[in-house]
């Protein structure tokens, strides 16, 4: 991640998120590698960092320049996906694909949105779609980032990959239902080798 005087002065309001890279990396673990905005060529408006969190084995790939798009979000919003080590590229693919429909849609996020998809997400899994959550086991401070006077100045939304199962589970029964469901049977989010619920 930039730190703030890195970024060009013509990012405009970067000052706002002086230490969010420290903040992350107090939670998420190492910082391991980055991938442009330009990887595929043109830029896409953001680029992505990856984290290993090595007492967990997990990696968290996590966008970086949303908060600079025109989405409307306020606060403004940055995206993760944490998962095993062995599945980071899945994760990154998850990532970036959000990210993208954010973009090139000129939308956001908000707590507990579904983002389904009419094929599975990633190949030879059930994973229709994600949700939109604050993070299964990181505090609320890595979720919520605030400048030094505490006000709110970024949201990161992790997302959990959902099964086309649950995600039918939840048009019946609400999100709430689902996590209690996810809770019940132990669930393990991170693990995107894990059988459906529903």
């Amino acid at each position: 991640m930039e730190t703030e005087h890195e970024r060009p002065a013509m990012m405009g309001g970067a000052h706002r998120f002086v230490g969010l890279a420290e903040n992350l990396e107090r939670y998420a673990g190492t910082p391991t590698g980055a991938e442009p905005p330009n990887v595929h060529g043109s830029n896409r408006g953001y680029g992505l960092v990856f984290f290993f969190l090595e007492e967990l084995h997990l990696t968290t790939v996590i966008s970086s320049g949303l908060r600079f798009q025109p989405l409307g979000a306020e606060p403004a919003q940055e995206l993760a996906c944490t998962v095993y080590k062995e599945q980071a590229e899945a994760a990154r693919h998850l990532v970036d694909l959000t990210s993208e429909l954010l973009v090139q849609q000129r939308t956001f996020l908000v707590p507990d949105q579904i983002v389904p998809n009419e094929k599975p997400l990633l190949p030879g899994t059930e994973f229709h779609g994600v949700l939109a959550s604050g993070h299964p086991i990181f505090p609320s401070e890595f979720t919520r980032f605030t400048d030094p006077e505490g006000n709110e100045q970024l949201q990161v939304f992790t997302l959990l990959p959902v099964t086309l199962g649950e995600l039918n589970y939840i048009l019946d029964h609400g999100v709430t239902s689902l996590r209690q469901q996810w809770a019940r049977f132990e669930v393990d989010v991170f693990d995107l080798g894990r059988p459906s619920i529903a």
